[in-house]
């Protein structure tokens, strides 16, 4: 009965040696048969020291109809290399005898592993992959700027604390100010905040930057979701700042705040004392409302409020003065689920005395620039303001008001996620548009210095023929 198999078991060994006839499995050795990559250089941009970094990839490509021993794929500073190597799901600094067959590729894996340097300023990392094929040496540059830092894990601030600008900081949770302290942040300090991090007053912040030397509060990512995308740019990276019932006199000047989940919160307080004032600084991207106050007295001015999955500003209830603001909203990861300004019915305004004055500011976005309903007779007015997007009558809560128009901003790029607030056209309808009435020592100039002694935009930002520069905004949200 066994004889009866035969045949079948030769039919099938002759297929698959068939099979495997098909597969070229000679070997190249000439000279002129190497590899290709997909670059020559994988630059990791700025990580920090002693921790894990994001893994780049590398395609390896073998053009030739033949096959391909890699003879050695190895790090140029072996094991003291800054970085590691996967190679076919195998770690390490050195691999040998790779086969790549004839019109075929594969991924090498790089991940960097630096320790901390002991230095203040970034150092550069640099090694290379070797590839020897066929005699042949070719190399892939590996480039890192690795940054020590400052690690802080369940922090309690119970005194008063000064944060350098030495070194940037990596909170790891909660930062916490007790009630009874006061943490100041020095100029050109930068604060790190790790996923679901948060910032929680209930004493007293200082966040008080300088032109050009701003405190920067962001999340901890340094690499990119897409090439055109930096983690720095999406909203919900960390969790934002809460200023609890009790905290008072808070004050950010020159300062850098993006990346949160639900932006910056003024708790329900008492309104005869200064919960919040924020001076010429940047509030951007927020997974919910960007600024909330539910009850507060705070004062906003000559800074850029931007973008948000619900509105830029919510008053709830309180004393709100805004004043030279920018405040815009074209946030492009999910639907916008608020106005622009958002404000109780005209009723609880009414009843709930909320005072709310929006001065020489420019309103614009994607969505309803303000909540819908009446404010005749509530304590909320806009004065020399531009609103774009809707037409509308001034009345005794819109004084002087530029009705539809036109802001003209530098840049508004939503396929490669670049926007730049700042006005871009000598045809910007916010032009001149502002009134002197608001101007005093705190908006005699623009964020950036730009006198408005001769002219007054209205929003954050005075007109400027020459093109932004960024030099000292490296930091800058949109570029």
């Amino acid at each position: 009965m066994k004889t009866r198999y035969l045949p079948l078991y030769m039919l099938l060994t002759c297929l698959a040696w068939m099979f495997t006839a098909c597969i070229d499995d000679d070997f190249t050795t000439s000279p002129n048969d190497v590899l290709t990559f997909s670059t020559d250089t994988i630059n990791f941009d700025t990580i920090f020291t002693d921790m894990a970094t994001p893994t780049m990839k590398l395609k390896v490509f073998n053009h030739s109809d033949k096959s391909l021993r890699i003879s050695s794929i190895t790090l140029g500073k072996g094991s003291s290399s800054g970085f590691i190597v996967n190679v076919d799901g195998l770690s390490g600094t050195t691999f040998t005898d790779t086969e790549l067959r004839g019109n075929d590729s594969l991924f090498v894996f790089v991940m960097a592993n630096v320790v901390e340097t002991g230095q203040l300023q970034p150092v550069e990392a640099r090694d290379s992959l070797v590839f020897v094929t066929n005699g042949v040496k070719q190399h892939v540059k590996l480039l890192a700027q690795t940054q020590d830092a400052k690690r802080l894990r369940g922090v309690v601030i119970n005194s008063d604390t000064l944060l350098t600008a030495e070194k940037p900081f990596i909170v790891y949770d909660s930062l916490v100010v007790a009630p009874t302290a006061t943490l100041t942040i020095e100029p050109g300090a930068t604060l790190h905040f790790y996923n679901g991090a948060k910032l929680d007053v209930y004493g007293k912040l200082i966040a008080e930057g300088l032109p050009g030397m701003p405190v920067t509060l962001r999340g901890h990512r340094l690499d990119r979701m897409f090439d055109n995308l930096p983690y720095d740019n999406l909203a919900g990276q960390w969790g934002g700042i809460r200023f609890h019932e009790g905290s008072f006199d808070n004050r950010i000047t020159h300062a850098r705040v993006r990346g949160t989940t639900w932006g910056i919160v003024c708790d329900s307080t008492d309104l005869q004392y200064p919960v919040l004032s924020i001076y010429n600084s940047i509030i951007h991207n927020s997974t919910e409302n960007l600024v909330d106050i539910q009850c507060g007295r705070v004062s906003i001015v000559n800074s850029e409020l931007s973008d948000a999955g619900r509105s830029v500003l919510s008053v709830h209830k309180g004393v709100v003065d805004v004043t030279h603001c920018t405040l815009v909203n074209y946030y492009f990861y999910d639907i916008v689920k608020g106005a622009i300004v958002n404000t109780p019915t005209c009723e609880e305004l009414i009843e709930w005395q909320v005072n709310l004055t929006l001065n020489n500011c420019l309103i614009a976005g994607s969505g309803s620039p303000l909540s819908e309903g009446d404010f005749t007779g509530s304590n909320v007015y806009l004065n020399s303001c531009l609103i774009a997007g809707v037409d509308g009558t001034d009345d005794i809560n819109f004084i002087h008001t530029m009705w539809n128009g036109e802001p003209k901003f530098w840049l508004i790029d939503t396929e490669n996620y670049l926007y730049d607030y700042r006005l871009g056209s000598s045809e910007s309808d916010a032009i001149g548009w502002g009134a002197a009435s608001y101007v005093n020592d705190s908006t005699a100039t623009d964020m950036y210095g730009v006198s408005r002694a001769e002219r007054i935009d209205v929003g954050a930002y005075q007109y400027t023929v020459n093109s932004p520069s960024y030099e000292d905004e490296e930091e800058n949200p949109s570029l």
